[in-house]
């Protein structure tokens, strides 16, 4: 490590140390509690509810829709987490500073399954509108009330209009993608 800048190295040596601290709490405390089995089943269990449902027809078109939305949620979730404006107490991996069953499960597979029943754009956002509701103002406090989750400098209504710029902004680009595709395609 001697090519890093003192002021580098500083850095490096506190995240080793904020890294060991975080596995030893993780192992004390979270490994094995309930709140942990309870985001385990979050991040399987819906997976099979939605293999159930998904329009098998179109699930390629499906899962990369659910892609865009799990590499948002997880990158915007990594941003706010580094800027402090939440944190998670108890999540299912030491080193993993995401809330990763709602990250790469519950939100993604919620919204494929909007995208997947709601094909005109008008029922469509009335439906994120709702999810957006539910998310935002019962989901996030309850998960608060469960020691899950922990808002620092940020209030349950500044969700609201990030999940549904995130399902319209997403559907919009997806749609863009399968026009250029066919277009393309049928000139073939």
């Amino acid at each position: 490590m001697a090519d890093i800048p003192e002021s580098l190295l500083k850095l490096v040596i506190m995240h080793e140390a904020f890294s060991k601290a975080r596995i030893e709490v993780w192992n004390a405390e979270i490994l094995w509690s309930w709140r942990w089995w309870l985001l385990i089943v979050l991040m399987f269990a819906p997976w099979i509810f939605w293999w159930r449902f998904v329009d098998k027809k179109r699930l390629t078109e499906i899962c990369l829709f659910g892609m865009f939305i799990l590499a948002t949620s997880s990158w915007m979730d990594e941003l706010g987490t580094e800027l402090i404006l939440w944190y998670y107490p108890y999540k299912t991996f030491a080193l993993y500073p995401q809330l990763v069953p709602i990250n790469y499960t519950v939100i993604p597979i919620t919204f494929m399954l909007v995208y997947q029943y709601k094909k005109s754009w008008k029922t469509y956002i009335f439906t994120l509108v709702i999810i957006a509701a539910i998310y935002s103002w019962v989901a996030e406090p309850i998960l608060n009330l469960m020691g899950i989750y922990k808002p620092i400098n940020w209030k349950y209504s500044y969700s609201f209009p990030l999940y549904v710029l995130i399902g319209i902004s997403h559907r919009w680009l997806l749609e863009g993608i399968l026009r250029v595709t066919r277009k393309n395609s049928d000139d073939i």
